[in-house]
């Protein structure tokens, strides 16, 4: 209000500029007063965070499983303690030396009165539980006065005193939960050797067969209730408990069989899980030898003697990056970027792996190296180490460092004539690739620029005008001779002479800079880009930066006159390239196990076996008599059940419980239900066994009579049941045990015999 009372009414235009000015510099300090309170109750909510978390540390230690040994949960609780108490000291002592001793003696009052409610806090809890009425009350109202004092010391307090507060509080209750902790920590392993090695062997069943889980527990509970009186579990306790806990099963099983069905399933599912993860792991190595049967257009035979030979090497190389299943893969990967399925040297396969897993060579570089090798006789590790040596011939010669991998993928992917010179001369063809990078070209650029010189009547006429235009003396018919013989580094050179510098190339006004630039087989923008590119890497590697340029042709002119440079200057860049790490020489060596032990079972011969087995009974007359005697056997099943179910219904209807014409209607459902089964697939299965038989429809047997019945069976080797009632045989049931084939139902009763 007084700043609104010392402003002229009328508002002069300065006076209301003065106004808006000071208007909003309050809003700005109202807000930043309304941050700094937000950061005051941060401080403070953490600080109550703190003593909260602390509260529940009891709750959480009395809740902990007793029927179990926790070892590794507690360690794991005290390891996160630690580093939550790391990092809080160091706020704390980092506030100590920023607060003077005054503002620490304010926060440790704070501080105390904090402690002083948490501590009526937790009487009144237990006063409530008590139903204590009047101390309820009387602590309350305690508590609200303790809450306005904190009220009006935390008003006083800066952020910093608060966060000291905070810091301070923090850092002693993760000391007390580090020292609680521990103390649990030494009672968990009392009472892991109180239950010693039987406990241990108890715990192993019940978790991995289901047995003895309830024994375990019990000794758990039982060392715990020791432990409290000091004493630890004795054999006998041991013993008994056992007996206790083997009387209970015995017990259980006897009045509930089905209890011993998890016992059983859990003992015979870990044998079957077992064996199944065995065979799925043998199987899996056949899959990835038919796999790579298919890419090398081979037999299965063919690709396994093939690996065969890979694994001989993976034992004898003791390279720890090179395993059989990487040769697989790497000819398996030269096979689709070639486009041959031609073996490839294990020598070559073996550098691939390298500069693919460890340097990350990319998979076209590699294959356009492996096509070099293959064309020039040359292993791929020489054909790499030639490369490097040229990379680091121009650094001796220049000081300029191009990047090894890079200058690898771009000598290695050019095509067409350079493509066939790589191939051909990777290290001459390296060495004008990077002649002309020094220069600010690129060796496919130049190539394309010999069209425009070598289109004489036209580049002689660009020449002239170029001449004219700048008044610079420019001759590049040494340039043309160059070009027509192919030289592309030595005309980069020539066109290099004539260009001249930076500075030069700038004074021109745009015309004359289209036309000197069109005169070089260049657009005005690709010889900036070519100049600034030189001069920035002139400048890197010249020692003395004044005249840089000069020291990058003198250099160059010593990398051209270089002799040829040998493969032993690359074999430290190369093996800077191929450097594992010790991570990933931990990896390769666990890889390199775990396939050589694959090449062991391969080479064992049991992997055939099971092709053998599994071809046999893939074979269609083969699977087909599988199915068909499965079916059989169910239908002789159901042949048996429907004979005794005939039986019964022949007894209702005797005694009159079903009347005829429903009996009739059960027997023929029931007649016909074999038959059904086996009518699938054909009556192809063993017919020749019921020929010689006689049985079946052409029968071959007699038949006798018998009392009424509604339903007959076939003969053969034969199971009889009769139903009797009074002494009286109402049915007799013959089923026959070879053809499982029943005899159409009469109503004479008759049953066929031999």
């Amino acid at each position: 209000m007084a700043l609104l009372q010392n402003t002229p009414q009328g508002g002069t235009p300065q006076n209301k500029v003065e106004a808006k000015d000071t208007i909003l510099a309050l809003k700005e300090a109202l807000k930043i007063q309304g941050d700094y309170n937000n950061l005051l109750k941060d401080s403070v909510r953490e600080l109550e965070k703190s003593i909260k978390s602390y509260d529940k540390l009891g709750a959480k230690l009395s809740s902990i499983n007793k029927t179990t040994i926790n070892i590794k949960d507690v360690e794991k609780q005290i390891k996160e303690n630690q580093i939550n108490r790391f990092t809080t000291t160091q706020k704390l002592a980092d506030l100590q030396e920023k607060l003077s001793d005054s503002q620490k003696r304010e926060s440790d009052r704070y501080l105390g009165a904090i402690n002083v409610r948490s501590k009526k806090e937790k009487e009144l809890i237990e006063a409530q539980k008590n139903g204590n009425a009047a101390q309820v009350t009387l602590l309350s109202s305690a508590i609200q006065s303790i809450e306005r004092q904190i009220e009006l010391k935390s008003a006083t307090l800066n952020i910093d005193q608060l966060s000291y507060a905070q810091a301070k509080k923090s850092d002693q209750l993760y000391e007390e939960t580090e020292g609680r902790l521990k103390e649990q920590l030494v009672t968990e392993k009392k009472i892991g050797d109180s239950i010693g090695f039987t406990g241990k062997t108890f715990k192993l069943f019940a978790d991995k067969l289901g047995l003895g889980a309830d024994y375990y527990e019990d000794m758990v509970v039982k060392a715990r209730q020791l432990e409290l009186q000091n004493k630890k579990l004795s054999f006998g306790d041991k013993l008994g408990g056992l007996a206790k806990a083997a009387g209970g099963g015995i017990k259980e099983a006897f009045s509930d069989p089905l209890t011993l069905i998890p016992i059983l399933g859990g003992a015979i599912g870990g044998l079957v899980s077992g064996l199944k993860s065995v065979f799925d792991y043998i199987t899996g190595i056949q899959d990835k030898t038919v796999k790579f049967a298919r890419a090398m257009n081979m037999s299965t035979e063919e690709a396994r003697q093939l690996k065969m030979e890979f694994a001989s090497v993976n034992v004898a190389n003791g390279d720890l990056f090179v395993n059989t299943q990487k040769l697989v893969e790497a000819q398996t990967e030269m096979v689709g970027l070639l486009g041959v399925t031609n073996q490839i040297s294990t020598q070559n396969l073996a550098t691939n792996i390298k500069l693919k897993d460890i340097a990350g060579v990319e998979a076209d570089t590699i294959a356009s190296i492996t096509e070099s090798s293959i064309i020039n006789g040359k292993s791929n590790e020489s054909i790499v180490k030639s490369v490097f040596a040229q990379v680091k011939g121009l650094k001796q010669a220049t000081g300029i460092q191009f990047e090894n991998k890079q200058i690898l993928k771009e000598a290695s992917s050019l095509g067409g004539v350079l493509g066939l010179q790589f191939a051909k001369y990777p290290a001459q063809l390296t060495k004008s690739l990077l002649t002309v990078k020094a220069m600010g070209m690129e060796l496919k650029q130049v190539d394309a620029m010999a069209d425009s010189f070598l289109d004489f009547e036209s580049s002689i006429s660009k020449e002239f005008e170029a001449q004219l235009l700048t008044g610079k003396e420019i001759n590049l018919a040494k340039a043309r001779e160059l070009f027509l013989d192919n030289d592309l580094a030595g005309a980069a050179a020539e066109i290099n002479k004539q260009v001249g510098s930076t500075a030069d190339f700038l004074k021109m006004n745009r015309i004359q800079q289209d036309a000197f630039a069109g005169a070089m087989g260049m657009s005005r923008d690709q010889m900036g880009d070519m100049l600034k590119k030189q001069e920035m890497l002139s400048i890197l590697g010249a020692k003395d930066t004044d005249n840089a340029r000069e020291q990058l042709k003198l250099g160059l002119a010593k990398y051209k006159n270089q002799k040829a440079l040998s493969e032993a200057m690359g074999e430290e860049n190369y093996q800077n390239l191929v450097n594992a790490s010790l991570q990933e020489k931990i990896a390769g060596f666990i890889e390199k196990i775990k396939q050589s032990i694959s090449d062991f079972v391969e080479k064992s011969g049991i992997i055939e076996k099971i092709e053998g087995f599994m071809n046999y009974l893939s074979k269609p007359e083969n699977i087909r008599a599988a199915i068909m005697s499965i079916r059989d056997v169910f239908a002789q099943i159901v042949d048996i059940i429907a004979s005794i179910a005939g039986g019964i219904v022949n007894v209702l209807d005797f005694f009159g419980a079903i009347s005829d014409q429903k009996a009739a209607s059960i027997q023929g459902f029931l007649g016909g239900a074999g038959d059904n089964i086996r009518s699938l697939g054909g009556d192809l299965s063993m017919t020749a066994a019921t020929e010689k038989a006689g049985i079946g429809g052409g029968g071959g047997g007699t038949t006798q009579t018998a009392p009424s019945t509604k339903m007959g069976r076939p003969s053969g080797g034969t199971t009889t049941i009769n139903f009797n009632a009074n002494g009286k045989t109402l049915q007799t049931v013959v089923v026959d045990s070879v053809s499982q084939t029943p005899q159409e139902e009469t109503s004479t009763g008759k049953i066929p015999t031999k």
